[in-house]
């Protein structure tokens, strides 16, 4: 239970070898490692917002990585990257899309946000709170996910910067094991101006000069 965690928590792997956890940060949730520099969960209503707040976007960061890195590998994004994917034109118009989106996200998000309300259990869908169909529900498996769930916050942070190169974090991937000294971090970040598309500022600068000159 709660308290057999936190008196284990007195010695439990801390984010940074050495450091003290805080007190609101007692090793009851998954995931805790005491990091909390800025005391921003020293409130326990707000720590249960927020820990909330990191399952769900843990969660959509999931989706999203994996939708990302699937597609590429599958092919599906054919001629585009996935950060132009939503540029392309599909079977629905755009703005029946949306609502059909914003209906069925609202209803599915109030119903999360209600349950969570009179449970304050997390992952809920419509009146099943939380939503568990394959019984696996366990201290263990919130630790997994909450893990997993930073790490995909991480790659999608990552996949993000990455975009202005004009391929896939896969392609990417790729370029850096068959050269890791000409492709990475630092050799794009140099390249940047070559990759990212003119804003139309050299085309004015081009204009104005040709503009003088004559």
């Amino acid at each position: 239970g709660r308290t057999t965690r936190a008196a284990a928590g007195a010695d439990r792997p801390m984010w940074l070898t050495g450091v003290s956890a805080p007190k609101h940060l007692d090793g009851s949730m998954p995931g805790d490692y005491g990091f909390d520099p800025l005391g921003l969960g020293a409130d326990p209503e707000k720590l249960k917002w927020y820990q909330e707040a990191e399952l769900m976007n843990a969660r959509f960061a999931m989706l999203g990585a994996a939708g990302i890195l699937g597609g590429e590998a599958l092919g599906v994004y054919n001629d585009t990257t996935w950060v132009n994917a939503g540029a392309k034109g599909y079977d629905i118009p755009i703005l029946p899309l949306v609502a059909i989106q914003a209906v069925v996200m609202g209803f599915l998000e109030t119903k999360r946000y209600i349950g969570f309300k009179k449970t304050g259990l997390s992952g809920g869908l419509v009146d099943t709170q939380p939503f568990d169909p394959a019984g696996m529900l366990s201290d263990e498996m919130k630790l997994k996910e909450v893990k997993n769930g930073r790490l995909a916050m991480v790659a999608m942070f990552g996949f993000a910067g990455q975009a202005y190169t004009g391929v896939g974090p896969l392609a990417n991937w790729k370029a850096h094991l068959a050269d890791p000294f000409g492709s990475n971090i630092v050799t794009n970040v140099l390249n940047i101006q070559n990759t990212l598309p003119d804003p139309g500022f050299a085309k004015v600068a081009t204009t104005v000069a040709e503009t003088v000159a004559n």
